[in-house]
């Protein structure tokens, strides 16, 4: 009897899904994502499902929460829940919402949360603390199981807007952080348990905008391109890996975005590590998450978008959809699974 049809039939999903984990280069499981974004200014989260086009079923929000003074969010491992950031605490919340735990700022840290970054794995997230008026940054490092794993006071000079310190987490409890140096250019810190290093001295001469992680590989956004960063030494890369100016890094397991602020419509490049490509320009981007179905999402003040990565860096048909457009203000996005 011929078997091969039947064998064929049975392989089939298996094969889509093995195809589709060697695309996007995700360890998580192919499932249709949802969606955790902070919107009124800090006022509300929400859980939001995308349009599943295969069965016509259209986007929804499945819960929302009014809260106080949210900041950002990051998803935890297995995609079940996540981590949501307030000037006074971080919280641990499942996908309908509810608080599973909360941590309060450990002894010797002044909570003024501004910003929270994940390891590549997700089974680590930094905190970035700044109160302003000159005081010492502080970066708290915190588990997955919400065990502390360590914090640390940075040395000055205090940048004069939190948002000039940016930072990754790599997946070694190390945090990388770039902040301008006095008298021009950037200087890059390296915090871990063991305490803070000033990895460059002199200051490097390019000017270093953001920090994301692209799996194992910290990359930087320059003046002149964005750049590998060695991890070692801190030294950049000659060599551009995407040519032009960028301001913001969005990292994943295997592709990192990048774009540029406060010019007008800027493209959107996404990067996989050898090809790249843009599914829009934009004037407005307040965040970008690369889910685990192999699409990207990109928020804007008002609205939500994805966008499918897979065929477009393969076909340049970036399937673009609108998620929502009813936001107001919104601010920080991840990814859940929907399991």
């Amino acid at each position: 009897m011929n078997h091969s049809p039947r064998i064929a039939a049975l392989l089939a999903p298996l094969l889509s899904l093995a195809l589709l984990t060697a695309c996007t280069g995700t360890n998580e499981a192919q499932v249709t994502s949802r969606l955790g974004l902070i919107n009124a200014g800090g006022a509300e989260i929400r859980i939001v499902t995308p349009a599943d086009n295969a069965t016509g079923t259209p986007s929804s929000t499945s819960a929302t929460q009014a809260v106080s003074g949210a900041v950002d969010l990051e998803v935890l491992p297995g995609g079940r829940q996540m981590i949501v950031a307030f000037p006074d605490r971080l919280e641990l919340r499942d996908a309908s919402l509810k608080v599973l735990n909360t941590l309060a700022a450990p002894s010797g840290v002044t909570a003024c949360y501004v910003r929270l970054k994940a390891s590549p794995a997700r089974d680590q997230v930094a905190a970035l603390s700044d109160c302003g008026g000159g005081a010492a940054e502080q970066l708290v490092v915190y588990r997955s199981d919400a065990s502390l794993a360590f914090f640390a006071t940075l040395p000055p000079p205090t940048p004069s807007s939190s948002d000039l310190a940016r930072f990754a987490l790599t997946s070694v409890q190390t945090v990388w952080l770039a902040r301008p140096a006095t008298g021009g250019g950037s200087e890059l810190l390296r915090v871990n348990a063991d305490g803070v290093k000033v990895m460059t001295v002199p200051p490097l001469s390019a000017v270093i905008t953001d920090l994301a992680m692209l799996g194992g590989s910290l990359y930087a956004a320059t003046d002149s391109g964005v750049r590998l960063v060695n991890q070692t030494d801190g030294t950049l890369s000659q060599t551009p890996v995407l040519s032009g100016v960028f301001t913001r890094l969005y990292g994943g397991d295997s592709l990192l975005a990048a774009w540029l602020q406060n010019a007008g419509s800027q493209p959107l490049t996404v990067w996989n590590g050898s090809k790249s490509g843009s599914p829009a320009s934009l004037s407005d981007l307040r965040d970008l998450t690369f889910a685990p179905d192999g699409n990207l999402y990109y928020l804007s003040a008002a609205a939500l978008n994805g966008a499918d990565t897979v065929s477009g860096l393969s076909q340049n048909n970036w399937r673009v959809s609108s998620v929502q457009t009813n936001l107001s203000d919104a601010r920080a996005l991840t990814w859940l699974t929907s399991n």
